[in-house]
């Protein structure tokens, strides 16, 4: 399989454990808190990404080089998608300049002004630390597929729901779809970028219907981009975003708490943990689906 794939695949982990995190948003102190909680094991077990690593939270870069690491997967959220678009031009001649090659694509309005900290100015360049990060973020896949058959999952941000949903004879991509696409190591446009954007099934009327937990011939899917106060599972995707940014946002500007913060799922024994800025402790729940 080639390494740049936008779908990849890996076998069942039969030595460890493996665990989700929903979107880090730069948040990677709260994501020490929970592999330290759950004794992670870095010899043996995996840690997955759903994305969208950077922006927002403290630490931008240092989860961005966490793609460095054997034990972690992750795929490319929209956040890494806009920041490849807003160094488009740095990326093809290795030259930046603040005051022309700004791609006007929301990147610094939506949480991107970290990278101003990584600007050489003097070379008219990034910081080579950084240099790093970029091709990082260039070689991450949109979906990962984990396994076969009954302890088969798939990772991706967003999620899978078809275009053509209303007319379609099911809402959500499946399995064998996304064999096809792993066969053809190629994922259709249309499919691509619902995985970056799509909120439909989160946060609009598909949220509102009563949908099963599960969806009949697809595998469970781990999501996240939409961001609730706890996890929550429709049609075999589990979003497991529960706002990690939020909780520095308020504990930074003093906001009253909430139950934000980062969760880590615990795949084999199906229970989620969650640590927040607002809070010394963290807390252990159960999945219920709708």
């Amino acid at each position: 399989m080639k390494s740049n794939a936008p779908i990849r695949k890996l076998p069942a982990n039969t030595v460890g454990k493996d665990y989700v995190v929903g979107d880090l948003h730069g948040c990677y102190g709260l994501l020490e808190r929970l592999l330290n909680e759950v004794e992670f094991d870095k010899a043996c077990d995996r840690l997955f990404s759903v994305g969208d690593l950077i922006d927002r939270g403290p630490d931008s870069l240092r989860c961005l080089q966490l793609l460095e690491e054997s034990w972690f997967y992750a795929v490319r959220g929209n956040h890494e998608l806009m920041m490849l678009d807003f160094f488009s031009s740095y990326l093809a001649t290795g030259k930046f300049d603040p005051l022309e090659d700004i791609v006007d694509n929301g990147f610094l309005e939506y949480g991107g002004d970290w990278v101003s900290g990584y600007v050489d100015a003097d070379r008219h360049c990034m910081t080579q630390e950084f240099n790093r990060g970029l091709i990082l973020a260039l070689q991450m896949p949109l979906m990962w597929v984990v396994g076969e058959g009954s302890t088969r999952f798939h990772v991706i941000h967003a999620d899978l729901v078809r275009p053509d949903y209303k007319t379609a004879g099911h809402i959500v991509w499946l399995d064998s779809d996304i064999d096809q696409w792993l066969e053809r190591q190629l994922i259709p446009p249309e499919v691509e970028q619902r995985l970056y954007w799509s909120r439909a099934l989160m946060s609009s009327q598909l949220a509102e219907q009563e949908v099963a937990g599960t969806q009949t011939g697809l595998s469970l899917t781990f999501c996240g981009h939409t961001y609730a106060a706890k996890p929550r599972q429709l049609l075999s995707h589990l979003c497991l975003d529960t706002g990690a940014f939020v909780s520095w946002w308020s504990r930074i500007y003093g906001e009253e708490g909430d139950n934000s913060g980062l969760t880590l799922f615990d795949v084999q024994e199906s229970r989620w943990v969650s640590a927040s800025y607002r809070r010394d402790d963290v807390f252990w729940g159960e999945v219920s689906a709708r």
